[in-house]
């Protein structure tokens, strides 16, 4: 039963239900009485009736209360026995099993005792003969708890309890639907926000009402619109990087044609350097600007690359920034060729990302360590640095754009928090995952998970 509503309404039905049933058994059997007032008058009654024929049965002997019992009606016959001296019921019945303690601590001493037999109260006398042997009376005086509660519902209770089932089922519905109504609208409007209509609003919807669940809304609302505007903002700021990003670069593309155009005698290899990493710049800016802000907006991976022939380009290309800071590389490849599913340069892009930021932060001397791991149908890339590290709880943080912590990502350092975020799009965009976690013994460990794709023989 996953409905809301339907545990609201069984429940309190259910409970209403176990209420009244509670109430009506306190008041009814407290005293062990019928609400007939029949075995309130009987009880007392056969008692009397009984001691009546005692006393005559004392005096002209036990046949006499035989004949009584003889005669008396079949209810009275069921509650009374009269026992001789042998333990023998004078009308030749089988006695009850648990009824034979009460018996036997009957004598002349012990004329009197009170006892359970099958879980109803009996009450037992020891009765001395003029002549004769004395004889040994039992009364059960009434039924059990358990006799007086079924009695009670076999003939009252099933109106009362028709009665109650109806009532507490309107008004227990009423009340079901009248809470779950608005969570329902609130679920529907989840699924609407999460499939892209954020400027969809439930609030008016429940504008009828005034409680939590009004507040509850009224903060969805103001949740959705919040998200909105940082969508909005989001995608001005994409469009104003691109602006910021590509008028410099055009202006450094134009500079480098009139520069190759002079023909400077021994800067033609730096001026290919220069023109390479131009070159590049535009293929990252494009692959950023091109990555989809939403899940309906993604463009399929096309093309396939070789993942240890990728990370060696890309350490050849660090060597020179590694050096400056007297850095060593070492990785552990995998022998086996495992080729990834990607477009453009958007993979070796957010690698290069994260071996930036591996250099950045190790220190002086420091070693950068790769791991690749294959699996069947993944691998897995652990960079590792050997930096400080960062603080438990800035490890998913780091993820976010613009994020920076405390002791580490400063201004000073360069950048402005994007590396990771970029990264993290491209990977998931990929299928894998990233993640990050603090490595014993060294810095800061950035562990990538990547679908490989596996060609046939064909």
């Amino acid at each position: 039963m996953r409905s809301l509503f339907w545990k609201m309404f069984f429940g309190a039905w259910i409970t209403a239900m176990v209420m009244v049933v509670a109430a009506i058994y306190i008041t009814h059997f407290g005293e062990f009485g019928d609400p007939r007032q029949e075995e309130r008058w009987e009880g007392p009654a056969l008692f009397r009736e009984v001691m009546r024929n005692m006393r005559i049965a004392r005096r002209h002997g036990p046949e006499q209360f035989q004949h009584w019992l003889e005669r008396a009606p079949k209810k009275v016959k069921r509650r009374v026995y009269a026992v001789d001296s042998e333990g023998n019921d004078l009308l030749g019945r089988s006695l009850p099993a648990n009824m034979m303690p009460l018996i036997n601590s009957l004598d002349y001493r012990n004329r009197e005792a009170h006892m359970l037999v099958d879980n109803k109260p009996t009450v037992g006398f020891f009765l001395p003969m003029r002549t004769g042997d004395p004889l040994r009376i039992t009364l059960v005086a009434g039924d059990s708890k358990e006799g007086l509660l079924l009695r009670f519902l076999w003939r009252n209770f099933w109106p009362m309890l028709l009665l109650s089932m109806i009532t507490s089922g309107i008004a227990c519905y009423w009340l079901a639907s009248y809470l779950s109504r608005p969570l329902e609208q609130l679920r529907a409007a989840t699924k609407r926000v999460a499939a892209g209509e954020l400027d969809y609003r439930v609030a008016p919807s429940l504008h009828t009402r005034n409680d939590e669940l009004t507040d509850l809304a009224l903060d969805f609302d103001s949740m959705t619109a919040q998200l909105q505007e940082s969508m909005s903002e989001q995608r001005r700021l994409i469009k104003d990087v691109s602006h910021e990003l590509r008028s410099p670069l055009a202006r450094l593309q134009v500079a480098l044609a009139i520069a190759r155009q002079k023909q400077v005698m021994g800067l033609d290899k730096e001026l290919d350097k220069i023109g390479k990493a131009a070159d590049y710049l535009e293929d990252i800016i494009a692959d950023v600007l091109s990555l989809p802000v939403s899940s309906q907006e993604q463009r399929p991976l096309d093309d396939v690359v070789e993942l240890n022939s990728l990370l060696n380009a890309l350490l050849d290309d660090l060597h020179i920034e590694a050096a400056e800071k007297h850095l060593g590389f070492d990785m552990s490849g995998s022998a086996q060729e495992l080729l990834i599913a990607t477009r453009g340069s958007s993979l070796t892009a957010a690698l290069e990302n994260i071996l930036r930021n591996a250099i950045k932060y190790s220190p002086a001397n420091g070693l950068v360590r790769i791991l690749v791991q294959e699996f069947t149908d993944t691998c897995t890339i652990s960079v590792i640095d050997s930096g400080s590290g960062v603080d438990e709880s800035d490890l998913e943080a780091i993820f976010r754009p613009f994020y920076r912590t405390d002791n580490a990502r400063t201004r000073e350092s360069g950048g402005f928090g994007l590396g990771l975020a970029i990264a993290q799009r491209t990977i998931l965009h990929h299928g894998g995952s990233i993640t990050a976690r603090n490595s014993v013994g060294a810095g800061l460990c950035v562990e990538i998970k990547l679908p490989l794709i596996h060609l046939s023989d064909d």
